[in-house]
């Protein structure tokens, strides 16, 4: 009997004791910065005990997490306050100024690297309502419904790219991370196939965001392609937000994302049939070991 499941309720304990501990030390230091209004000094309290992490001069894999988890804090705290700049501009019918637009980018730029971060981590013991439930603890927005729907389409998105990275890799394309100013520039990656051939992607997790896309970088001449990867079903199947793929999960969810990049333009007729013919390949193999476990010794299991 698989000892998986066993694993993963560890990992979740270990990541909830974790995050919580590592929230009680970041108030406690907010508190001595700003006895009054703690909420406030949240940011700089992340800053001072990351300064601290980053002096230990032997980091260890648990000083790594609490990093991670006062970034993560840290950067939440700026979300909010971009959040707030924007739904101000919303509620008073006016667009924000471009020094402003681009400053609140940034704050969920950053936001979304420290959760990524925490996926990376954590990502196969943990759902996407885990996350959400980790920062409702801390500084409470679930009663929020603006503030509770940005946060699920932006934890939504940062999953939907992870697993988009993975069913590329599958693919066989060269896949980089774009910059902070490409990222700026709504590209997610650089993504290069057999031929040489590369293309910027920015990806959606709906196809209407990114029909809204394509529709806006056409305006402009903007050669950036984007692209809704998979289906509100696929996403739901998948339980975990999977930053890995031990088990090879994501081979069905690739031929679907080969699909929609074929739709999209950006693989042609040659690279969607040797492509397509690949996965199916892998598929196959993953059948025949499940089906015959002798062949590597255990069958391979879902989560």
């Amino acid at each position: 009997m698989s000892t998986l499941p066993i694993v993963q309720l560890r990992r979740r304990q270990d990541f909830w004791l974790k995050s919580q501990e590592t929230a009680r030390e970041l108030r406690k230091e907010a508190h001595t910065i700003d006895p009054e209004r703690p909420q406030r000094g949240i940011g700089r309290a992340a800053h001072n005990l990351l300064q601290l992490m980053q002096q230990v001069e032997h980091p260890t894999a648990e000083t790594n997490q609490q990093q991670e988890f006062y970034k993560l804090y840290g950067t939440y705290r700026d979300w909010i306050a971009a959040a707030t700049t924007e739904k101000a501009a919303r509620d008073s019918n006016r667009r924000l100024s471009p020094k402003n637009r681009e400053k609140v980018v940034g704050l969920h730029s950053s936001f979304n690297d420290s959760l990524r971060e925490i996926f990376n981590r954590w990502g196969t013991a943990i759902t996407p309502a885990d996350t959400m439930q980790l920062l409702n603890n801390f500084i409470p927005i679930a009663d929020k419904p603006y503030y509770r729907e940005l946060m699920e389409n932006h934890i939504k998105g940062v999953r939907t790219e992870l697993l988009a990275e993975l069913a590329l890799e599958n693919m066989g394309f060269e896949v980089v991370r774009a910059t902070t100013e490409q990222d700026k520039k709504g590209i997610d990656y650089l993504i290069t196939d057999s031929r040489g051939k590369q293309t910027a992607i920015d990806i959606k997790s709906s196809k209407t965001g990114a029909d809204e896309a394509n529709a806006q970088n056409n305006l402009y001449g903007d050669s950036t392609i984007a692209v809704c990867p998979f289906s509100p079903r696929t996403l739901k199947r998948i339980h975990t937000i999977l930053p890995a793929d031990p088990y090879e999960q994501m081979l069905g969810p690739s031929k679907e994302m080969l699909e929609n990049l074929y739709d999209s333009g950006v693989v042609d007729n040659d690279e969607y049939a040797r492509i397509k013919y690949k996965l199916n390949e892998q598929i196959a193999d993953l059948h025949e070991r499940n089906s015959n476990p002798t062949r590597t010794g255990k069958k391979l299991t879902h989560v």
